[in-house]
């Protein structure tokens, strides 16, 4: 997978992953409602998304 951007979930820091931030903001609301039964707001998903994984075809930095 080519992850550009990641987020870990204020809950219970698991690493949530996407490769756009439309993705990365509807993968973690859709993982703290369903799991935690809460709603992390969209602005929070953002302040906290870093850069993804190095992309192992491309050796360099994803973003």
């Amino acid at each position: 997978m080519d992850v550009g951007l990641e987020v870990s979930c204020p809950m219970c820091g698991g690493l949530i992953e996407a490769t756009d931030k439309d993705e990365l903001i509807r993968l973690s609301q859709l993982h703290t409602i369903d799991a935690h039964r809460y709603h992390v707001p969209t602005e929070h998903v953002l302040a906290a998304m870093t850069p993804g994984d190095i992309d192992p075809d491309e050796g360099e930095d994803v973003q």
